[in-house]
């Protein structure tokens, strides 16, 4: 708990000083450049920070990121935001949406890592290498590779309330997919993700207790970030369907 304090006060200062990017090594990651409105509900929200008025901070990063929500530093300090808060499950999912979208060589990125290892929520997302084979021999192009990721949502199930285990996987469709399949087993209530998986046509399936809780056709561009979200407005089984937990 100590660490955590430390590290949310460490946030505090960043995001009270006008959230300047840390210097990265490539280039920044992309964003909608802000508005009039975005920038003066930003500024809002940094003054209310340093009032220590973390709720009503949280209300205005968030109306900011709503006018532009491809805008990490903003994310970033709405995640710092409700770490003040009895808010856990978002502080959790902000951070890791951080931690997924952001350049990695970011403050950030790294700030974000540092808070979830110390509250003990990076299990389950580490990311995943293809590691495949096409059916002519060549390794599975992790150069011309696009990443896979999506949040993995249903009812109001979080990992805190109920842990239910998802066995996501990519299955490669024709061409030089045929031969790929990507699997790994996350959590609802948190972000999956595969990188470096070779572009192309795949099914997107999601079982959770044997049960195929979604099956989707996706297409994976090369080079690119391809967000596929699981929530009920695409799931293959009913709105009131109960996935077992463990």
């Amino acid at each position: 708990m100590h660490t955590l304090l430390v590290l949310a006060a460490l946030a505090l200062s960043f995001v009270v000083t006008g959230c300047q990017r840390a210097p990265a090594t490539g280039p920044a990651p992309a964003s909608v450049p802000a508005g009039p409105l975005t920038g003066r509900l930003k500024a809002e929200g940094d003054a209310l920070m340093a009032q220590q008025a973390y709720e009503q901070a949280a209300v205005k990063y968030q109306a900011a990121l709503n006018e532009a929500p491809n805008d990490i530093p903003i994310r970033y300090a709405l995640a710092v935001a409700l770490s003040y808060l009895p808010r856990r499950d978002e502080t959790v999912e902000q951070f890791r949406i951080v931690l997924y979208r952001g350049e990695p060589n970011s403050f950030e990125v790294k700030a974000a890592r540092d808070w979830l290892a110390n509250a003990k929520e990076l299990e389950g997302i580490e990311t995943v290498g293809t590691g495949a084979t096409s059916a002519t021999g060549t390794s599975g192009g992790a150069a011309n590779g696009g990443r896979v990721l999506g949040q993995i949502k249903w009812q109001d199930i979080t990992p805190q309330k109920k842990m239910v285990r998802v066995n996501v996987n990519l299955i490669g469709e024709e061409g030089e997919t045929r031969d790929v399949r990507l699997g790994r087993e996350f959590k609802i209530g948190r972000v999956y993700e595969f990188r470096d998986v070779p572009p192309g046509n795949y099914r997107l399936v999601a079982e959770a207790g044997g049960t195929p809780m979604w099956d989707m056709k996706v297409v994976v561009q090369p080079q690119k970030e391809n967000t596929f979200d699981l929530t009920d407005g695409n799931a293959a089984v009913a709105k009131d369907f109960s996935p077992p937990s463990d």
